[in-house]
C-alpha cells in the first residue's frame, strides 16, 4: 500500500503538465486510452443554445445531440474525455442512449460560436462494444470570417458533457482529465479514472477501479462481488453501506471514512489525513488502518471480536473497549518514543493492525 501511494504521489508531477495541455488531442496522465480516434460517427440532430456565462461575463454557446447504440444486456461502453462530466444511469432494454452536450465559451458570441464545432465526438460501434472519444484539434491554422486565426489547443475553451443511459449489465470504463465521473445502479464492471474531478458510484455491483488525482472518491449503497481499489492524491475517500470481498484505499492529503462497510480484507491509508471506521468487523477478517500525520478512529458495532495491535510514535492510544491480555510497550526510554498496545476483545476472531506516526488511535463502541 505504501509503495502504491508513493507511486500515486509521483503522478502529481505527471498531472501538472497534463492539465496545462488539457485540450491536447493526446494527453499523458497515466490514464489509458485517452487517444484520438479517426472514425467519426454520422452527424446527429443538434440543438444550439446561446447565452451568457454569469461566472465571468464570457459568452457561451452550446449544442446537444443524442445517439442510440446497441450494446446488448452485457455490452461494454468505453469513454475518454478531456474536459467535462460523464454520468451513467441505468436504463432498460439492450440499447444505450448517449446524450452529448458541448459548451464553448469566449469573449464574444462570435468567438464562442466559431470554436464550438472545432471539438468533435467520435462514436465507434464494434459489436457489443462502443467507444466514445472527445477529439480536440492540434495547432492548425483555422480561417475565421475575414481573418486567419490560430486556434491551437490552448485557444479552445470547449467542454463536453456526457449523460449515458445504459443497460444495467453494461461494463463501463471512463477516463477524464478535468471532469466528474458518476454511475448509478450499474451492475456491470465499473472502472473510473480522472485527474481533476470527483468519482461517485451508487448501487454498483462490480466495482473494479475508482481513482482521482485531484478530487474525492465516494462509493455508496453498493454490493460488489469483486475487490475494489480506490486512490486519490488530494481528495477524501468515503465509503458508505458497501459490501465487498476486499478493499484497498489510499489517499495522500485527504481523509478516509468508512461507514457500515462489510469487508473481510481491508487496507486503508492516508499520509496527511484521518482514517475512520464505523461498523462491524467480519469474523476472520483482517483490517489494516494507517496514517502518517492523522488520527485513526474506530467505532465498532456488532458482536465480532478482534485481536488488535496499535502503534503510535508521538500520539496517544486509547481504547474504551476492555482488552484481555493487554500489553503495552511505552518505548525503551532511549529516544524511541513509539507506543504499542496489544490485546484481545471478545472472541478475537478478526485481526486489527493500526499504525500512525504523529496522530492518535481511538477505539470505541458504536
Amino acid at each position: 500500500m505504501r509503495q502504491r501511494l508513493i507511486t500515486l504521489m509521483a503522478g502529481v508531477a505527471i498531472a501538472a503538465p497534463a492539465l496545462a495541455a488539457a485540450q491536447a488531442p493526446r494527453v499523458h496522465v497515466d490514464i489509458p486510452n485517452v487517444v484520438v480516434q479517426q472514425q467519426r460517427s454520422r452527424p446527429q440532430p443538434r440543438v444550439l443554445i446561446q447565452g451568457r456565462d454569469g461566472r465571468d461575463g464570457r459568452e457561451e454557446q452550446s449544442e446537444t445531440f443524442k445517439k442510440v447504440v446497441r450494446l446488448g444486456a452485457s455490452g461494454e461502453l468505453d469513454i475518454s474525455n478531456i474536459a467535462g462530466d460523464i454520468v451513467f444511469t441505468r436504463g432498460g432494454g439492450n440499447d444505450a442512449t448517449i446524450e452529448v452536450t458541448k459548451v464553448a465559451r469566449g469573449r464574444t458570441v462570435e468567438e464562442a460560436r466559431e470554436t464550438l464545432p472545432l471539438v468533435r465526438v467520435d462514436i465507434s460501434e464494434r459489436g457489443s462494444r462502443v467507444e466514445v472519444r472527445t477529439v480536440y484539434p492540434g495547432n492548425e491554422q483555422w480561417s475565421g470570417p475575414g481573418r486567419e486565426r490560430n486556434v491551437g489547443r490552448r485557444g479552445i475553451n470547449v467542454s463536453v458533457h456526457y449523460a449515458i443511459m445504459a443497460p444495467a449489465g453494461t461494463r463501463v470504463t471512463a477516463q477524464s482529465v478535468s471532469g466528474n465521473l458518476r454511475a448509478t445502479d450499474i451492475a456491470g464492471e465499473i472502472s473510473f479514472v480522472t485527474v481533476s474531478g470527483n468519482v461517485h458510484v451508487t448501487k454498483g455491483r462490480r466495482l473494479a477501479t475508482a481513482k482521482s488525482i485531484s478530487g474525492a472518491v465516494e462509493i455508496t449503497d453498493s454490493d460488489s462481488d469483486s475487490r475494489l481499489e480506490v486512490n486519490s492524491v488530494s481528495g477524501n475517500i468515503v465509503m458508505r453501506q458497501v459490501k465487498t470481498p476486499g478493499l484497498e484505499l489510499g489517499t495522500v492529503s485527504g481523509n478516509v471514512t468508512l461507514t457500515n462497510v462489510e469487508c473481510p480484507r481491508l487496507e486503508a491509508q492516508s499520509l496527511s489525513g484521518d482514517v475512520e471506521f464505523s461498523g462491524a468487523f467480519t469474523k476472520g477478517g483482517r483490517y489494516e488502518l494507517n496514517s502518517h500525520s492523522g488520527n485513526v478512529r474506530l467505532s465498532i458495532a456488532g458482536g465480532t471480536g478482534f485481536e488488535v495491535e496499535a502503534t503510535s510514535w508521538s500520539g496517544n492510544i486509547q481504547s474504551d473497549l476492555p482488552l484481555s491480555g493487554q500489553r503495552q510497550d511505552p518505548g525503551d526510554g532511549r529516544g524511541r518514543r513509539n507506543r504499542t498496545i496489544r490485546g484481545v476483545f471478545g472472541d478475537g476472531s478478526a485481526v486489527l493492525e493500526i499504525t500512525t506516526f504523529s496522530g492518535g488511535v481511538f477505539i470505541g463502541k458504536r
